[in-house]
């Protein structure tokens, strides 16, 4: 997962953007909490490695949506995206089990992130100022709203767009997992209180062909098979 982080992140042209990632990079201690660090305590991406599987999970949707929106700024999505949670190796402590770090219970990872980028961008020269506001914005506002914890609400399209990314994979990822651990027997899950409903498990219902075209079908490959 790191060498596909790498990779994807290494493509970037923006001269600045590239030298702050590689100063990360370069911090060696930073690649190794990072590749271990869990995403949460609980819901998504709650294991050791979860936090690298999510950023690079992000990454890569961020890819995708930028294919289908070309007006977002790609370099400055990507960045966003790597560096989002990149506050989760202090906020959260894995050895035995998860659990909050006294920093991280004080500030939490949003502040912590922007602290974090902060340090990386004193030691590099000439780093335009409204591109480092516009990545701690990134930072500052990927949760969203003010009640989930984002001290500022996105205020940009590439903004608006990592939030929406970082929640999309973070709900798939955590109701995914709740779903897979349910031993409730029937069709439905048992409630899950922080989405205030029951969850449909089990497969989609198989779609019946239309039964000319199915004979249509049987009837080529009975030629086809017949010589």
């Amino acid at each position: 997962m790191m060498k596909a982080l790498r990779d994807i992140l290494s493509g970037l042209q923006n001269v600045h953007l590239k030298a702050l990632i590689e100063r990360f990079f370069a911090d060696k201690q930073f690649v190794s909490l990072f590749e271990k660090a869990p995403a949460a305590k609980n819901f998504h991406h709650a294991y050791t490695g979860g936090l690298l599987e999510h950023t690079l999970s992000v990454c890569q949707m961020s890819i995708r949506v930028v294919e289908h929106y070309p007006r977002l700024d790609r370099e400055l999505l990507l960045t966003g995206a790597f560096l989002h949670d990149i506050g989760k190796i202090r906020e959260l402590k894995a050895y035995l089990q998860i659990d909050y770090t006294d920093e991280g219970r004080l500030l939490g990872h949003v502040v912590m992130g922007v602290a974090m980028v902060d340090e990386k961008l004193r030691a590099l020269k000439n780093f335009p100022q409204e591109l480092a506001a516009r990545l701690k914005h990134l930072i500052l506002s990927h949760h969203g709203q003010y009640e989930f914890g984002s001290p500022k609400r996105p205020k940009f399209l590439e903004a608006f767009a990592l939030h929406m990314i970082d929640d999309l994979d973070a709900k798939i990822n955590g109701l995914g997992h709740f779903m897979e651990k349910d031993r409730r027997e029937g069709a439905w899950t048992d409630f899950n209180r922080l989405f205030d409903r029951y969850f449909l498990k089990g497969e989609t219902l198989c779609i019946e062909k239309d039964q000319a075209e199915t004979g249509r079908t049987d009837v080529r490959q009975g030629k086809l098979f017949s010589s």
